[in-house]
């Protein structure tokens, strides 16, 4: 995968062919297919919230005592995987699930997915989060936030820091202290 993404970085997700991708990794169409679809399986897998996860992200999320911090840190993670990987290959993302009529996973069966709504609850118990609204609610609507925020960012060329403008959105949405 990641020879792939390199390439698509390089060159362009339009202008890189199955053909390069697997003389690249010295593999077959055959294995490429094996494993995925399309291109845009591909780019879409990449994309996934279980991919971008890592030890540092855990350990950052955990450093802070405030609930809604780690809630919107965990968020951030996600956006965090947008920026280092590029405007054009975020463009290239978006538009698969545009053009093939994908709808945007909210991350419910991830690892963040199922952390997210518990940090937010703790965060509403404490005190920290006056959004009456349920976790499961709120959690929903950072996903919508951040792929607006990320689709927004694309559009603009990467004109504006999309962490900045994530996070006082998510502060925004949460009502945080």
């Amino acid at each position: 995968m990641s020879t792939a993404i390199n390439l698509f970085m390089k060159h362009g997700f339009d202008q890189v062919t199955l053909n390069q991708i697997c003389k690249e990794i010295n593999g077959t169409k055959t294995a490429f297919y094996y494993y995925f679809k399309s291109k845009d399986e591909l780019i879409s897998e990449f994309f996934l919230v279980d991919n971008l996860i890592s030890n540092d992200d855990i350990l950052d999320i955990l450093s802070d005592s405030d609930y809604a911090n780690q809630a919107m840190k965990a968020m951030e993670i996600y956006v965090k995987h947008i920026v280092h990987s590029g405007v054009e290959l975020t463009k290239e993302f978006y538009r698969v699930h545009f053009r093939n009529q994908i709808a945007f996973d909210k991350g419910k069966s991830s690892l963040l997915g199922s952390i997210i709504p518990t940090l937010i609850q703790r965060a509403k118990d404490a005190g920290q989060v006056k959004n009456p609204a349920s976790a499961e609610d709120l959690h929903d609507s950072m996903c919508y936030i951040a792929n607006g925020v990320c689709i927004h960012w694309a559009i603009a060329n990467g004109g504006f820091d999309v962490l900045e403008e994530s996070r006082k959105r998510f502060e925004n949405l949460l009502v945080v202290n």
